[in-house]
């Protein structure tokens, strides 16, 4: 009975934790090592936090410990924290359809730390909602409090920058098509994405086949 209802526990897990990486996949090339298996961890260290419902049938209520989802390692190869070491703020509008990421008097040449040398940067901002997660009795298994939020996701890259000394103000946006936070349960993720290029900003695409990092960097519910 022990094993069953780990078991059944330890699927919610897997199904969070596969939910969360789909909610960011406009930067999945910045993922590196097994952050999976990280963030299934976390999703299980959230349920335990469950003291109402029996084991077996405890929920994964995310919206309840969003500030834990900040300290997930997608890259442990580059930290986030140890690339990037500028002041950002994160905002949502008043209306909880837009996210503001401002990182004011950006040098990059002093505040990205990368191994190797490289010419050119960019910022990627990706927000997404995410769902908590409850046991249904009637159906006999875990299911969101909203259905595809995932593909609600929505991201925005800046142009590509030159490595240099000039001091500048960056400003990124992304807005949902409708309002977030609407139905309790859910959470809005805002992610900071990273990446280094050893090509000129004129000579870089779109293609996402460049070196990085990145973080979920706020979480408002």
């Amino acid at each position: 009975a022990r094993t069953r209802e780990n078991m059944n526990e330890f699927k919610a897990c897997g199904i969070w934790a596969s939910q969360l990486r789909k909610s960011l996949l406009p930067i999945e090339h910045l993922h590196t090592g097994y952050y999976f298996s990280e963030i299934v961890a976390l999703a299980k260290r959230i349920q335990k936090h469950d003291d109402v419902n029996l084991r077996g049938i405890r929920s994964l209520l995310s919206s309840k410990d969003s500030n834990l989802l900040t300290m997930i390692e997608f890259n442990r190869a580059h930290s986030f924290d140890r690339v990037f070491s500028s002041f950002y703020e994160v905002l949502l509008s008043e209306d909880k359809q837009t996210v503001t990421l401002r990182i004011p008097d950006f040098k990059p040449f002093s505040r990205l730390s990368w191994p190797n040398k490289f010419s050119s940067y960019r910022i990627s901002l990706v927000i997404a909602q995410l769902p908590d997660f409850i046991y249904s009795e009637e159906d006999k298994l875990y299911n969101p409090v909203q259905k595809n939020m995932e593909s609600l996701t929505v991201s925005t890259f800046s142009a590509w920058r030159p490595n240099d000394t000039v001091v500048e103000d960056i400003v990124l946006q992304a807005s949902f098509a409708e309002p977030a936070l609407q139905i309790p349960g859910t959470t809005v993720l805002v992610a900071m994405g990273v990446e280094i290029s050893s090509l000129t900003p004129a000579s870089n695409g779109n293609d996402s086949s460049y070196f990085g990092t990145m973080k979920i960097v706020e979480c408002f519910v």
